[in-house]
């Protein structure tokens, strides 16, 4: 991240100042993708939009645009204490009681700036599943998630973008209507090749009914595989798609008689090193590898470990033992 030095903004309600970061680049290098369109890593700066003002004798809501510029500094280089001393804003941000405050008051003047409030809502209810993907809302963080998803499936269900389609196809996923998330994403049928990665991914999530917010870099492509003669579906990982170096499998587990995904090799615990020559020459130190395979594959039901690989393209049905499965298409 580049910077070239800070605004020293007022707010436009009354005197308290904010100290702003003027970036003049960033990378998104190791950064985390998120469904919901959120993006977080090492080199992504905290760039806050809408304030609620610090000062408690004011605590009226702004726009970043709409604050006075009153100087522009080099770093740590400050013409009076007074601007030395203004708000950081990198180290602002605003929260879900803040921005239901924000809408409950009006503060929106039109609807692009209700999407932009309604957007940071939706990630900052979602930050508590990023945090902790076991988090439980409380009665009244579930209605008020749901109400904010519902006005902003309205505010984006008359636009014909892909993007958007996309979007609201994860916003009906996110309130738990998976039929609708389909219906929408079995639409789309003009994607790039990004945007097809996003829908088969979303579909993937919607198919096995998991409502939560996903990191787009971690959640796998899956498919269903459904046996001919009795019906009996599940839904696997799909190997082909999957750009992993713990090189994932399906397992079959004969205790439980199950089918389930795990990776067959695990990140090297060991410390790097180097061979030396001697070493090279004669073979007798095998090169450092980043993954060495893993020695506990265990059934995530049972925690047994009678494991089989198993093909469902290619093996018979696991519970009528006569079918064979066919893969079930799910994208167009």
């Amino acid at each position: 991240m580049k910077i070239s030095g800070y605004e020293i903004v007022s707010c436009p309600f009354c005197s308290q100042l904010y100290r702003n970061q003027i970036i003049l680049s960033f990378n998104t290098f190791d950064s985390s993708y998120f469904s919901d369109g959120h993006i977080e890593g090492p080199y992504i700066p905290n760039m806050p939009s809408i304030i609620k003002c610090v000062n408690k004798n004011c605590g009226k809501f702004f726009n970043i645009k709409e604050a006075k510029i009153m100087a522009k500094v080099d770093d740590h280089k400050y013409v009076s204490s007074e601007w030395e001393s203004a708000y950081y804003l990198e180290e602002y941000k605003i929260g879900t009681n803040e921005l239901e405050e924000a809408l409950a008051i009006g503060f929106c003047k039109d609807d692009q700036q209700e999407i932009a409030v309604r957007i940071l809502l939706l990630r900052r209810y979602n930050d508590f599943f990023r945090k902790d993907k076991n988090y439980k809302f409380s009665s009244e963080e579930k209605e008020a998630f749901i109400r904010n998803l519902d006005r902003l499936i309205e505010l984006h269900e008359n636009e014909s973008t892909t993007g958007t389609k996309l979007f609201l196809a994860e916003l009906y996923r996110e309130k738990n209507d998976f039929d609708l998330c389909i219906e929408i994403l079995n639409g789309i049928t003009n994607e790039n090749e990004d945007e097809k990665t996003i829908k088969e991914k979303i579909y993937s999530q919607a198919k096995i009914k998991d409502a939560k917010v996903f990191n787009v870099k971690v959640i796998a492509i899956k498919k269903e595989f459904k046996c001919n003669n009795c019906g009996d579906s599940f839904i696997l990982f799909d190997l082909s798609k999957m750009n992993n170096s713990l090189d994932y499998k399906h397992y079959r587990c004969r205790i439980e008689n199950r089918v389930f995904n795990a990776a067959s090799k695990e990140n090297n615990p060991g410390s790097y090193y180097r061979l030396t020559r001697l070493q090279k020459l004669f073979r007798i130190k095998k090169p450092y590898q980043d993954t060495i395979p893993k020695k506990n594959i265990v059934c995530p039901t049972c925690n047994g470990t009678d494991l089989e690989i198993f093909n469902p393209e290619n093996q018979n049905c696991i519970k009528c033992r006569k079918g064979n499965y066919n893969v079930e298409k799910w994208f167009n």
